[in-house]
């Protein structure tokens, strides 16, 4: 009997819990759901993207989408011994307003053995029979009788379980407007050396489509200037960019040792 219990015991111990991909979820840093719609190209969809990944190099698949134009909004990371569906993380998708929810194989990482106490109710009677005998001018007479006593009261079993456990994960990106499509990096001591200054930003990511990737600006440049005002850091280039939305701006460069100057049309 307690045999047949144990899958429905299984399931009884872990139903009725959320979602570890809605419970564990994490917002990446800055990304509020006003910092969200300010920068997303277009409004949420009501069906987001699904696509796996290896849990391996979370790093090198976060610039994968960065070239995309998608950046994470936010992460679901967590050991479980449930099953989690992609149907639980899509639906944690549509609650961030993701465009893409990214989900990572579950790796297995091991089995704990326990045990549920199971009571059940238990029952004992008691027969008992009895004679007495009364004498009597007649005569003596016998009597018989039989009784039953029930005493009612509880039994506990404790039955084995084995749980499997993985972990599990998610990232959550948006398509993000921008308006030169770089991602910077400052200068290492080396490059500061070979420039013969301390200003200076690296591109190190170029954005697929933007006005930098269509302007030919390339991984490695180092930008020294915009429209003559030299860059200190990654930093000071943004602010001089968000100033310049939607114009034609000049980029100062060094490439391989050469100085070079583009022309790039800011989006808006």
């Amino acid at each position: 009997m307690l045999h047949r219990l144990r899958p429905l015991l299984i399931s009884a111990a872990i139903a009725g819990c959320a979602s570890g991909y809605q419970q564990f979820y994490q917002p990446a840093p800055g990304a509020s759901p006003a910092a969200i719609a300010a920068r997303r190209l277009g409004p949420a969809p009501v069906s987001p993207i699904v696509e796996r990944a290896q849990p391996a190099a979370s790093a090198a698949l976060l610039d994968a989408y960065a070239k995309r134009g998608y950046i994470m909004i936010g992460q679901s990371m967590f050991n479980s011994g449930q099953r989690e569906s992609d149907d639980s993380a899509v639906r944690q998708a549509q609650r961030v307003g993701a465009d893409i929810v990214v989900i990572l194989d579950p790796q297995y990482t091991g089995s704990v053995t326990s045990s549920i106490p199971i009571t059940t109710p238990t029952t004992s009677t008691a027969y008992s029979t009895g004679a007495a005998t009364a004498y009597s001018p007649g005569g003596p007479v016998t009597a018989y009788g039989t009784g039953t006593t029930t005493t009612y009261g509880t039994t506990t079993n404790y039955v084995p379980i084995t749980i499997h456990r993985s972990d599990y994960g998610a990232l959550y990106f948006v398509k993000q407007r921008f308006t030169l499509g770089v991602f910077l990096r400052e200068l290492s001591d080396l490059e500061r050396q070979e420039l013969q200054t301390n200003r200076g930003a690296v591109i190190r990511l170029v954005v697929d489509g933007t006005p930098a990737f269509n302007a030919d600006l390339l991984v490695g440049d180092v930008i020294t200037a915009i429209d003559g005002i030299a860059i200190s850091n990654a930093d000071t280039l943004g602010a001089l960019l968000r100033e310049r939305q939607g114009q034609s701006i000049s980029v100062s460069v060094v490439r391989r040792g050469q100085r070079i100057e583009k022309t790039v049309r800011l989006a808006p």
